[in-house]
């Protein structure tokens, strides 16, 4: 028997799988988890302190729907709608007595004969006084012509002295009843507009009594001098045509007759209906009843407009499934959600992109689910560079609000940033050579020839090739202005024909003035160096003059070494210290990047960009500390200062990167990554007062706890009366600040007090659920939406609602 019991355990088991671990469907979303039967409506709260309120449409007319009455057209494109005060019809009814009978015996014998020759009812009663009666009739009239053409007939058939008795009464609508009753089993329910009409409302115009053909009232006992609500108040309409004149007890739905038309609310656009009802403040409010989707076209560009599409794709998905996760959020007050951001920002058409769009028509009816259910999908602004768990900022603490980086893991985050070289690096040991790297690699992209394919402390400590050297001297003599050398060989590296050929350069014609306007000690004293005496004499005048105007440059040592090639680590010295003289530059343009996309150089170009393909084999360079490093890639995630070089084909042959100081983090173009606040001593004890009471003098502020994001979750604050402690979400708003990932500096007086704090800190928002600028620096990195919405919220399914 337990042999059996098990087996059957184990095929429920079975049967019970795919519901508790679904496999993938369509495009990778999870159908089994979470399924609606159609797309909602949901009820957005526009307004609800208005004291009236214009709809109007393009459209041909405008429609009214109360309560289960069938639509009707307006005849109208524009109403005004406000309220009143609902006061129940009052009317007559007009009876008929004979008073002033003095015995009991003569009043009976009076209505008999009334009842024996009219056939009406009649009945004794007592009279005005004590000692006198009267008969009344049993008939009652419902007009006073009719109440007089019954007198008159009574007393021709000889019953004189009966007088017309008129009572008033009230006879309330069904409706102002229903919703009487309706108030007083929900007190706390804020709307103050029959939600729940009773049993005969559809039969009846709202806030009208019933009528016959002969336009006489027809009492219904239930309802006359019924208690109805004294603060009732109804909703009046006002348009052109008499169709459009009209008030009601119930919400009035407006709508275009075209149903998903455009209607105005107050001169703005918007999808849907509108729903106007009285509330408990005696005003209106005001409700747009609008399809999921089309309520996202005016949600996703208000709260992501960043040009990503990806990244608005993850917003559609969790601003739909907020939405589907909120239905009901404001229920007592007659609305699923607000427009502003206590739900989620809401602009109606005005707003709609094309992007945004195309990003909520992608994404149709994809919810993200937890265990079968919608997600409670916050999303903060910029996090900061961390998200935090739901249960440090809120009262709630969701598995899948969990805190996460704003990037990706490790190297990953900056791969799609990368800029490549296929050049070698340098093997350079000597650091003194290092330097070189940078300096070569600038003189090699202005035209001056380097012979290798990598350069290395053999290659700058050799003296350059004759090819090289004839490269370098006519690049100097263009820039001089002068011819080209002539006779250059490898010998012209040795310091004494150098400095010859510069000479020619530099000074031209002078050169043979030298030796007129220098005197041998003029000559001798330029020359003091340790082996100065062994430079042939007709070549020592110029070379005096060079040595005394700082064009040419020695050995360490003391020597000029006349036999030794320089090599071409000195002449290249020796070509910057030229270029310095003389306030030349190399040729680079600079300016600052924007993000990396697919290897372009993106410069920032007044309030736009430009794009500058990089050849393959770009000099690349990157500053570490002070100094700049040869390197095959680096990554360009936008704030860094570049100078680099184009070719005649405008591609870049030369890069330096200068790293910027900002963050590094998925969200880093949020204009609120980084922050300060600077506030008095005073004025942090007033904002504080204000959430913790009893606060004596306020002595100091510390951070107690910190989240996993680092944020403040529990601010210890110290005053005269003690110790408190301030917790979650609340800090942030106590000390209006856009964040509470801060740290404090605080100033202090000569005596110790503490006189101000300064808050600097990261991110704008609650910093939970899903980073909106973290989504679009993913979605520029490639990232799809389903791994960003899945990368903010842990362990999430995307389902196919609908």
């Amino acid at each position: 028997m337990k042999f059996h019991r098990f087996l059957f355990l184990l095929f429920a088991f079975i049967l019970l799988v795919p519901n508790i671990f679904p496999h993938p469907g369509e495009n990778g979303f999870s159908p089994l988890l979470f399924k609606l039967d159609r797309e909602p409506e949901v009820r957005i709260g526009l307004l609800t302190n208005s004291s009236y309120v214009s709809i109007n449409t393009s459209d041909p007319s405008l429609v009214a729907e109360i309560g289960d009455e069938p639509g009707r057209f307006l005849g109208t494109t524009a109403l005004r709608i406000s309220s009143r005060s609902y006061d129940p019809p009052v009317y007559e009814i007009y009876r008929f007595e004979i008073p002033n009978i003095e015995t009991r015996e003569n009043a009976d014998d009076l209505a008999q004969r009334i009842r024996n020759e009219t056939g009406e009812s009649a009945s004794v009663m007592t009279g005005a006084t004590a000692d006198t009666w009267r008969v009344r009739l049993g008939t009652e009239k419902h007009l006073p012509e009719d109440a007089k053409e019954f007198q008159d007939s009574l007393t021709g058939k000889g019953f004189v002295g009966v007088e017309i008795v008129a009572e008033k009464y009230t006879l309330p609508s069904d409706d102002a009843i229903e919703l009487t009753r309706q108030i007083a089993q929900n007190p706390k329910s804020e709307v103050r507009s029959l939600i729940a009409s009773g049993p005969s409302a559809k039969d009846s115009v709202p806030g009208r009594i019933q009528t016959i053909a002969s336009s006489r009232p027809v009492r219904s006992n239930s309802n006359v001098n019924a208690y109805v609500n004294p603060s009732l108040r109804e909703v009046l309409v006002s348009g052109s045509t008499e169709t459009s004149k009209f008030s009601s007890l119930q919400p009035v739905v407006i709508g275009s007759s075209n149903g998903r038309g455009i209607v105005r609310l107050n001169g703005k656009a918007y999808r849907g209906k509108m729903e106007v009802f009285a509330n408990s403040r005696g005003r209106l409010t005001v409700v747009n009843v609008v399809p999921l989707e089309d309520y996202l076209l005016g949600v996703v560009p208000s709260e992501l407009s960043l040009p990503q599409i990806e990244a608005q794709k993850a917003q559609a998905v969790a601003a739909r499934t907020y939405a589907v996760a909120n239905i009901n959020g404001y229920a007592q007050q007659g609305f699923d959600m607000v427009d502003t951001v206590w739900s989620q920002v809401y602009k109606g058409v005005s707003i709609e992109t094309r992007m945004g769009t195309q990003a909520v028509q992608q994404t149709r009816g994809v919810v993200a689910t937890y265990r079968g259910k919608p997600i409670n999908a916050l999303y903060t602004s910029t996090c900061g560079g961390r998200t935090e768990n739901s249960g440090n900022i809120f009262e709630f603490d969701e598995p899948y609000l969990r805190g996460v980086d704003c990037s990706l893991e490790g190297d990953s985050h900056f791969i799609p940033f990368m800029i490549k070289s296929s050049r070698e690096t340098p093997d350079v040991k000597n650091e003194a050579n290092y330097e070189l790297v940078r300096l070569a690699a600038k003189f090699s992209v202005n035209n001056y020839l380097l012979i290798t394919q990598r350069f290395t402390d053999t290659y700058f400590e050799d003296p350059p090739t004759e090819t090289e050297l004839k490269s370098w001297l006519n690049q100097l003599a263009v820039k001089f202005g002068k011819p080209f050398p002539q006779f250059v060989t490898a010998d012209t590296s040795k310091p004494l024909l150098l400095a010859k050929a510069l000479s020619d350069l530099i000074y031209g014609d002078e050169v043979a003035q030298a030796d007129t306007l220098m005197s041998e000690s003029d000559i001798d004293y330029q020359l003091s160096f340790l082996d100065g005496g062994e430079i042939p004499k007709p070549l020592r005048p110029m070379m005096a003059m060079m040595m005394r105007d700082g064009w040419f440059s020695i050995y360490p040592d003391l020597t000029v070494k006349p036999q030794k090639h320089y090599s071409r680590a000195k002449i290249l010295r020796l070509l910057e210290h030229i270029y310095d003289k003389k306030n030349w530059s190399l040729d680079l343009e600079n300016g600052e990047a924007r993000p990396t996309e697919d290897g372009k150089l993106i410069l920032k170009a007044g309030r736009g960009e430009k794009e500058v393909f990089v050849s393959p084999n770009v000099f690349l360079f990157r500053k570490f500390g002070d100094a700049f490093y040869q390197v095959k890639e680096t990554a360009l995630l936008g704030g860094e200062k570049v100078n680099y070089k184009t070719n005649g084909l405008g591609q870049v042959i030369y890069l330096e990167v200068e790293p910027t100081d900002e963050p590094t983090v998925a969200e880093k173009m949020s204009p609120r990554t980084l922050w300060k606040s600077t506030q008095s001593a005073a004025t942090v004890r007033a904002n504080l007062s204000r959430y913790v009471k009893g606060m004596g003098a306020l002595i100091d502020v510390k951070i107690a706890k910190q989240g996993f994001s680092r944020r403040a979750i529990d601010l210890e604050i110290i005053t005269t009366n003690g110790t408190q402690h301030l917790k979650g979400g609340a800090i942030r708003s106590a000390l209006k600040l856009y964040e509470q990932l801060f740290v404090i500096n605080k100033r202090y007086a000569s005596d110790g007090r503490v006189i101000s704090y300064q808050f600097t800190g990261r991110g704008w928002g609650h910093g939970v659920g899903m980073c909106q600028y973290g989504a679009y620096g993913l979605a520029k990195m490639g990232v799809k939406f389903d791994q960003i919405l899945k990368h903010y919220y842990t362990g999430i399914d995307l389902t196919k609602a609908y």
